[in-house]
C-alpha cells in the first residue's frame, strides 16, 4: 500500500453540525466501518473501496487516512459512526480538492450525509484553503447526486471512472469554486 503524506496542519480536533460529529478514524472504528461497508449496495457506487470489505481494509484505511482530511461521521446524540466524508487535496493541483463520502445502510435516508458534506466543503474552502472542490458519483447513484445537487456543485460533465470494485463504470463530475460557495454561504441555513 502506498503511504501518504502526513497532514500539513494537524488533524482536527471535530467538525461539529447540528446533528453530526466529525472527527478523524480512529482505530477503535475498525469494526464499524468494516460493519457497514459489508454491504455490496454501498460498496458498488465506491471507486477506491474493495468487494468483500474487511476489518483488515477498516484498518488500513484507518492507518493511511487518520489526517486532517478525512472524517468519521458520528451521530452527536449517540456516537454511533455512520459514515465517512472528506475533502482530499489534489497533489496534482494545490488549490483543489476532492469530496468524497458514503453513508451505511442503516443510516440512509436522514439527510446525514448533505450535513457532513456541507461541514467537510466548509473545512475545505477555510481550514484547507482550496479555491475548487469537485465530486463525483456513477451515473446509477441518484442519493449522491441529490447530495451533490443540495451542495451547491454544478455539472462539469460525464464519462468513466475505474473502481475497486465494480471495474470501469460511467460517472457524472461536478465542481463548487470557492466564490459560488461564498455566495451559498450568503444565504445562510436556507442552503
Amino acid at each position: 500500500m502506498t503511504e501518504r503524506p502526513r497532514p500539513r496542519t494537524g488533524a482536527p480536533r471535530a467538525l461539529v453540525s447540528p446533528r453530526l460529529r466529525l472527527r478523524p478514524p480512529a482505530p477503535d472504528d475498525a469494526e464499524a466501518i468494516a460493519e457497514l461497508l459489508d454491504d455490496y449496495d454501498v460498496v458498488k457506487m465506491l471507486s477506491r473501496v474493495p468487494w468483500p470489505y474487511t476489518r483488515d481494509h477498516a484498518e488500513d484505511f484507518i492507518r493511511d487516512h487518520g489526517d486532517e482530511t478525512v472524517f468519521a461521521i458520528c451521530l452527536k446524540a449517540t456516537g454511533d459512526l455512520v459514515g465517512i466524508c472528506g475533502v482530499q487535496p489534489d497533489d496534482r493541483r494545490p488549490k483543489r480538492g476532492e469530496l468524497g463520502f458514503w453513508i451505511g445502510r442503516p443510516f440512509w435516508g436522514n439527510g446525514y450525509a448533505t450535513e457532513a458534506a456541507h461541514a467537510a466543503i466548509d473545512y475545505g474552502f477555510t481550514a484547507l484553503g482550496l479555491d475548487e472542490i469537485t465530486v463525483s458519483c456513477r451515473v446509477i447513484n441518484e442519493a449522491s447526486r441529490r447530495v451533490i445537487w443540495k451542495c451547491g456543485f454544478r455539472f462539469s460533465g460525464n464519462g468513466m471512472i475505474e473502481t475497486v470494485s465494480a471495474g470501469r463504470v460511467a460517472s457524472e463530475h461536478f465542481s463548487l469554486d470557492r466564490s459560488c460557495w461564498r455566495s451559498l454561504k450568503s444565504w445562510g441555513e436556507a442552503r
